[in-house]
């Protein structure tokens, strides 16, 4: 059976918390789950399929791309080449706060609804715009720490969703196929079908550039693979989430399906 890396459900009430922390000097940025060769395989797939559409590089990025590569792999080379070299997805926004951390390079072949070829250029603010309540509950406080990090300090934190598919890749260009397997959801087959995915994100600033690098690695199991505590905290969250959250992760149509399943799980 699998098991999930970082759990971010820490209790069974839905919360804005943006839940970061500091990573300590001696803990590694990068992290390796047991789907690590399986990732890297699917990455220089996508990648050699359709570059510019997991890729993106601007010229005020070529130093920071270099900076990131030596800190990750001990070599300089392209963000894409060294992304290839491990299981994150990377991203570099601006270290420049007055212009809102745009993001000026990235190499992100698991997203989670987006593409980097569609956010290039955008500040922080601007990425976020389709969260609910970004605006109100987190922008001032993610802004205050992008300016307040320190070189070579590192912030981690979980970000969570529940897909009705395994598939990695969730940009929109693999909605159609995501659909038709939440197409197939009952009430059998619900919990072995959808999977609880974890982003473990992390943001570096970066000693030379003063640039800031922001990790995303990508973990998942399926609902039925989590521990009794971790359903019976994910039906609390999914019970006491507003629906507008709900709509944005895509949870919304077959949350009562799952919330129904999980009900009689962990009984």
């Amino acid at each position: 059976m699998s098991k999930i890396i970082h759990f971010p459900l820490i209790s069974d009430q839905f919360s804005h918390q943006f839940g970061i922390k500091s990573l300590a000097p001696e803990q590694n940025i990068l992290e390796r789950t047991d789907e690590f060769k399986n990732q890297l395989a699917l990455k220089k797939i996508l990648l050699s399929q359709d570059p510019q559409y997991y890729s993106c590089s601007t010229p005020e990025s070529v130093l920071a791309e270099d900076e990131v590569s030596m800190m990750l792999t001990e070599n300089p080379d392209k963000l894409m080449e060294t992304s290839k070299k491990i299981q994150e997805d990377l991203v570099i926004l601006s270290g420049e706060a007055s212009l809102g951390h745009r993001i000026i390079a990235g190499t992100v072949c698991f997203p989670n609804g987006w593409t980097i070829s569609e956010k290039i250029g955008q500040g922080i603010d601007k990425v976020h715009e389709p969260v609910p309540e970004y605006a109100e509950v987190m922008s001032e406080a993610v802004n205050r720490m992008l300016e307040r990090l320190r070189s070579g300090r590192t912030f981690w934190r979980c970000n969570w969703a529940v897909k009705p598919s395994s598939r990695l890749d969730q940009s929109p260009k693999s909605m159609p196929l995501i659909m038709e397997e939440e197409a197939k959801l009952t009430s059998d087959n619900v919990s072995d079908r959808c999977f609880f995915r974890v982003e473990k994100q992390t943001l570096t600033r970066l000693p030379e550039t003063q640039t800031i690098l922001f990790t995303i690695l990508t973990d998942q199991v399926s609902v039925a693979e989590l521990e009794k505590w971790q359903q019976s905290n994910l039906l609390g969250v999914l019970r006491s989430c507003p629906e507008s959250i709900l709509k944005y992760k895509g949870i919304s149509s077959f949350c009562g399906l799952l919330c129904d399943d999980l009900e009689k799980r962990i009984k």
